[in-house]
């Protein structure tokens, strides 16, 4: 945008030259001191606009440094934090193997897959679980004993 203005002012000037533009008369001594006007403020306005660029940049690297020190500072703490996160929202259950009584620990989401049998850690058996009645089967059945 700036440098446009610049280019706009010089045209402008260009076309009061080439008019034979009369910078002598009342209402050209008002015309070419708004052109002077016109010409500082572009300037002045390319020169912030060149400032701010480098703001900017200056600005951004201050960003990326920061984030580098929060990382160093406080990027393990982060770390543990999630892991400790991703622990308590599994569920863990304990299983005994029937081949060797073993007793292992097992998430929710191999427990509950259908298409996975469950092997021994510890003696490799492979074995089926039966898990116990999902509330409606509970409510079920407790209906049956009432009648």
């Amino acid at each position: 945008m700036a440098m446009d203005l610049n280019a706009k002012a010089a045209y402008i000037r260009g076309l009061m030259t080439g008019m034979e533009f009369d910078a002598d008369s009342k209402n050209g001594k008002v015309i070419a001191a708004m052109m002077d006007l016109l010409e500082e403020m572009a300037a002045q306005v390319t020169e912030h606009d060149d400032a701010l660029d480098q703001v900017y940049d200056e600005l951004e690297t201050l960003d990326q440094d920061l984030d580098d020190v929060v990382s160093d500072i406080y990027g393990d703490e982060d770390d543990e934090e999630e892991d400790a996160d991703d622990e308590d929202h599994s569920t863990l259950y304990e299983v005994t193997c029937p081949n060797c009584g073993e007793i292992s620990t097992l998430d929710e989401e191999t427990l509950t897959d259908p298409e996975g049998d469950l092997v021994c850690p510890h003696c490799g058996a492979t074995f089926d679980i039966e898990l116990e009645g999902t509330e409606e089967e509970d409510a079920e059945e407790t209906d049956k004993q009432d009648r």
